[in-house]
């Protein structure tokens, strides 16, 4: 597909040019609708179970606002103020649950990251299609606002609040309390995520009490920001901040499979949705996450984290735009060895991210890879003939995988699609740990970081990316850092010099506008191809390092 004709055959999206700090803040309501709207809300899974009980082939959710409260906890984990549990449809008899012109509200507190809040939720479901929902939060869990004034002496930045921010009283000083800068006409100032390096440069310590005409001042962690704003300039009186301190779930697939999530809608603030456990082979298409359009709201929806399916997503048609973290991540989780015994046996410790040992659903037949820990080399290969809580039994012998590390590429989401997407104005890369997989047709413009291939190891999240296929896509100013790349490629382990491979990577008829020499810097690499891609005024874009068996055909001008 030619660059004309991919830009227009990409889905709407809101652009920068359709931000204003004058535009009116999102829907207000009065205590008597929203005590109307929480009981609307405590017929909606009535009604959902009644059609899904009388063997219905959908139920329609009335347009309209529906308000819930807070999450639970019980033994199988959160339990969500709107939870799907146990609807499981056969393959070729889907369930509808068409919910298009209705808002659900969450009605949650601003408490502070890291905890986090949680609210639409599918657990053990199967063959379920959720339709045309939108999902927002009743506070908005940041603050935000222009930018007045330059306090250079003081360490701080004056903001004239957005409509409807409030400010909290106190800040707990965690890692998600930090500023996303943005421009005027709502575009990321993507130049500003170098400071991210360390993790506090663009950490803020307070934020006063607004004052009487919504006025506040932002005191940052360390002068890194306002030294750096004094001498380049990429921050300007009406310019603006978005202040992180919360973390919502906002939409959760959980042990399920082959659910379709078709035209939703997430506006809430610092709210990403998740995919993890179970069979996956899960659809999103045309769906947005991101600021509510028309509003004075910058920051809204947020990235993905696929975890540990057995059978990756498919993502078409999906915008995702001012994200404060990665914008996706595709990944499964390492599990150390322990002991090895009765020749063939192994034992697990948990993943310390996961807290178990084996990924959930493992299956007899299910293959593992043992990799060295320090340095990341293979050891071997192996089925799984049985299973004994922690403990595996496998169709070889075991002795040399006594101080591995394991890989189960069974459960790292393996197959996932991404097509047709326009991810723009994110603060962080898309990061790949599991393959095979496509990103094919895309849209990416101004990320902090950029798209990143790694394995590192002995990480709590892992895996090494294989089969990657990069076909067509344009990238604008994704990593602008000075000697960054668009694309990243590599792997890392203790043991210097040593890495595990990434087979068959390809990067094939892509566009790149990028402001660095190196646009790709590929290492690690065993077995791929890059060809037919465009780098307009870069004389040296790619940089191979470590690499074997890699097909390099003359970029073009």
């Amino acid at each position: 597909m030619k660059v004309a004709a991919l830009l227009l055959a990409l889905p709407a999206a809101l652009h920068a040019g359709d931000f204003s700090f004058d535009n009116p803040t999102g829907p207000q309501f009065t205590s008597a609708q929203k005590q109307a709207q929480r009981e609307a809300g405590t017929r909606v899974m009535p009604r959902v179970l009644a059609a899904f009980d009388s063997a219905s082939e959908a139920v329609r959710i009335p347009a309209g606002d529906y308000r819930f409260g807070m999450e639970g906890w019980g033994s199988d984990g959160v339990r969500f103020p709107l939870q799907f549990t146990g609807l499981q449809r056969d393959d070729t008899h889907p369930f509808t649950i068409d919910a298009s012109g209705a808002t659900f509200w969450f009605d949650l507190p601003d408490d502070q990251a890291p905890t986090c809040h949680f609210g639409v939720g599918f657990k053990e479901c199967r063959n379920i299609i959720f339709k045309g929902a939108t999902i927002d939060r009743a506070t908005r869990g940041h603050v935000e606002g222009s930018i007045t004034r330059f306090d250079f002496a003081s360490n701080r930045i004056e903001l004239k609040l957005s409509p409807g921010i409030t400010v909290p009283t106190t800040f707990n000083d965690k890692l998600d309390q930090r500023v996303i800068p943005f421009k005027a006409d709502g575009s990321f100032c993507a130049p500003l995520y170098a400071l991210q390096s360390g993790g506090t440069h663009l950490k803020y310590q307070q934020i006063s009490a607004a004052s009487a005409d919504d006025h506040c001042w932002v005191t940052m962690h360390d002068s890194s920001l306002l030294e750096t704003i004094r001498t380049n300039g990429l921050l300007r009186v009406g310019d603006g901040l978005s202040c992180v301190y919360t973390v919502t779930s906002a939409l959760e697939l959980v042990r399920s499979s082959k659910l379709t999530m078709d035209d939703i809608h997430v506006y809430a603030a610092k709210a990403w949705g998740a995919e993890h456990d179970g069979d996956g082979a899960h659809v999103w298409k045309n769906c947005y996450f991101g600021p509510r359009p028309g509003t004075s709201q910058w920051q809204g929806g947020e990235g993905f984290m696929f975890n540990a399916t057995r059978h990756g997503t498919t993502l078409d048609n999906v915008t995702i735009c001012h994200t404060t973290d990665d914008t996706a991540n595709f990944h499964g989780y390492w599990s150390p060895v322990i002991a090895i015994s009765n020749a063939n046996r192994v034992t697990f410790g948990n993943n310390e991210e996961t807290r178990r040992a084996l990924p959930h659903g493992i299956a007899v037949g299910d293959a593992v890879i043992f990799l060295a820990r320090e340095s990341g080399a293979e050891l071997g290969r192996a089925k799984l003939t049985a299973i004994d809580g922690d403990t595996v039994t496998l169709d070889q012998p075991a002795a040399a995988f006594a101080k591995a590390i394991a890989e189960w590429p069974d459960h790292e989401c393996g197959g996932w699609l991404i097509e047709n997407c326009d991810w723009h104005d994110n603060y962080q890369r898309l990061l790949i740990q599991s393959g095979p997989g496509t990103l094919r047709n895309c849209r990416f413009t101004r990320f902090g970081s950029a798209i990143e291939l790694n394995s590192v190891m002995p990480y709590v999240e892992g895996g090494v990316p294989r089969d990657i296929r990069i076909e067509n896509n344009v990238f604008t100013d994704l990593n602008p850092q000075s000697g960054a790349a668009a694309i990243t490629v590599y792997a890392h382990a203790f043991q210097p010099g040593q890495a595990p491979l990434l087979h068959n990577i390809t990067i094939t008829g892509n566009t790149f506008s990028h402001p660095n020499n190196t646009v790709l810097a590929l290492s690690n690499i065993d077995g791929g191809l890059i060809s037919n891609n465009h780098f307009p005024a870069t004389p040296n874009p790619i940089q191979l390092t470590r690499c074997t068996n890699v097909t390099l055909l003359e970029p073009k001008k």
